[in-house]
């Protein structure tokens, strides 16, 4: 095996670069999906909920993280978790996976979050219009939480069918098989 690229995205796009990404991605998600849940419905919005919303706002980012630990769950004895506070104030919740992961079920994991919790949003912003505002906040912010797995898998997309992810401290590393050609094998002898 050989390592065809590392990708970190924190050092490719840079801290400042990210956070307006993912304010970028958080207003437009927002908007849209207001816009497309409240178009049929003709009266105020019910806050009534708010003490829901403000729980769910809290933990959303714990149940995205529980997704990925649920789509690598036959991984589950190769996973270490680690908790650490960013820019002083950001909880992050770091999973490292200390085995290799073939390229598709690395993308797939990647991805399981941001189908599975985003179909839940926004079936009950068209279930619950009333509630459509804080729904669609949810959406938004859950999609800027997903803006880094989404870069990731936009660069794991093109390396080869059979690639393998390694995480290391520095990043993730694809490996892919090396190919020995007979004739330089000839060569050699």
């Amino acid at each position: 095996m050989h390592c065809l690229r590392t990708i970190n995205v924190e050092h490719e796009y840079g801290t400042t670069r990210l956070t307006l990404l993912t304010g970028i991605t958080f207003i437009i998600v927002f908007c849209f999906s207001y816009v497309a849940t409240s178009y049929n419905y003709g009266y105020p919005h019910n806050d009534d909920g708010f003490i829901y919303f403000c729980l769910v706002l809290t933990i959303i980012y714990p149940i995205h993280k529980l997704t990925h630990y649920i789509a690598l769950f036959n991984y589950k004895k190769a996973l270490s978790f680690r908790f650490k506070i960013k820019k002083r104030f950001i909880p992050i919740i770091q999973m490292r996976l200390n085995e290799t992961i073939p390229k598709n079920r690395y993308i797939f994991t990647l991805l399981a979050p941001f189908f599975f919790l985003n179909s839940i949003l926004l079936g009950l912003a068209f279930s619950y219009p009333q509630f459509s505002h804080y729904f669609c906040i949810l959406l938004a912010l859950h999609c800027s939480i997903c803006l880094l797995d989404i870069l990731f898998v936009k660069n794991l997309w093109k390396a080869p069918k059979n690639a393998i992810i390694e995480e290391t401290p520095k990043g993730y590393e694809i490996l892919v098989p090396t190919i020995m050609n007979s004739s330089s094998n000839l060569s050699q002898r």
